[in-house]
Parts: C-alpha cells; sequence; structure tokens
C-alpha cells in the first residue's frame, strides 16, 4: 500500500472516540465502502494509531478503504458504536464515476468495491451496521451540497 498523504484536517478538536469515518457526500450521494467480511456497506473510517488525531485516523482510513485523499471538517455523529462521523471532502471528480467502481489495490482485502449509494433509499439491512442509518441520514443532511466541478 502507498503510504498515506499528509492529513488534511480542520478540526484539531480532542475527542474522546478512537474510532472515526467519513462521510462523503459527493451530489445527492454518499461514497461508502463495501466491505469484503459482511458484504455490506459501511463508511471508510477505522480507528486511531498511536498519537494520531481522529480526524487524521479519519483521514489516513478513508486513503486506505478508498485511495482518496480527503479533507476533514467538523465531527458531524457519534454512532451507537462509539464512530466518530465527520464532514470530509474530496475534489477528485467522483461524481464523474460510476455509482459502483473498484477500490484501490492494496483495499482489496477488506473492500469489494466503492459505492455512491443515496442515504434515503439505502435500507438499514443494507449497511454493515443497521443502527448507524438514521445517524448517517442525520449527518448527510448536515453537509452543504458542493458545485460541481467545471472542466
Amino acid at each position: 500500500m502507498p503510504e498515506a498523504p499528509f492529513c488534511r484536517s480542520v478540526n484539531n478538536a480532542k475527542h474522546t472516540q478512537e474510532t472515526a469515518a467519513c462521510i462523503i457526500k459527493v451530489q445527492n450521494r454518499a461514497l461508502l465502502i463495501k466491505h469484503r467480511l459482511s458484504n455490506r456497506l459501511d463508511f471508510p473510517g477505522g480507528g486511531k494509531k498511536d498519537n494520531e488525531s481522529l480526524a487524521c485516523a479519519a483521514h489516513r482510513e478513508t486513503w486506505e478503504e478508498t485511495g482518496f485523499n480527503v479533507e476533514v471538517g467538523r465531527k458531524l455523529a457519534v454512532t451507537k458504536n462509539n464512530l466518530a462521523l465527520f464532514e470530509c471532502t474530496l475534489d477528485a471528480g467522483v461524481e464523474l464515476l460510476p455509482n459502483v467502481f473498484d477500490a484501490p489495490p492494496w483495499a482489496k482485502l477488506e473492500v469489494v468495491e466503492l459505492v455512491q449509494a443515496d442515504p434515503f433509499m439505502l435500507t438499514h439491512v443494507e449497511l454493515r451496521f443497521p443502527d448507524d442509518l438514521i445517524v448517517f441520514r442525520d449527518s448527510f443532511n448536515q453537509i452543504e451540497p458542493r458545485k460541481p466541478r467545471q472542466e
């Protein structure tokens, strides 16, 4: 796996959670991973390493699972499993990709594919952690829409 890029975060606050994930809004969809073990959708994210900030954990884990170098913004919510959800932005033209596309080669052990999904069309059984659906939708609604890239 390539080394993760420098952590791009505007969020330096202290948090009590040990795990973090990104909510990446791409027009009216969110970029999710399809987890290999459960074959269900999940947020790109995971646990902190050593003295890593929670926001930088969300950044690194998103890079490792999607290959995208996001910018981590504000914390939106915390799930029942104590996973911090951050607003993450991405200027990589993801909206031009199909709704389902391959994960980077280094992510294949954990991630089957990347999926752009409308949170309001998903059911709780499609998520790796079904209890996350409501907090996912609430968090998604807090994110201001971004303008599409101009080519």
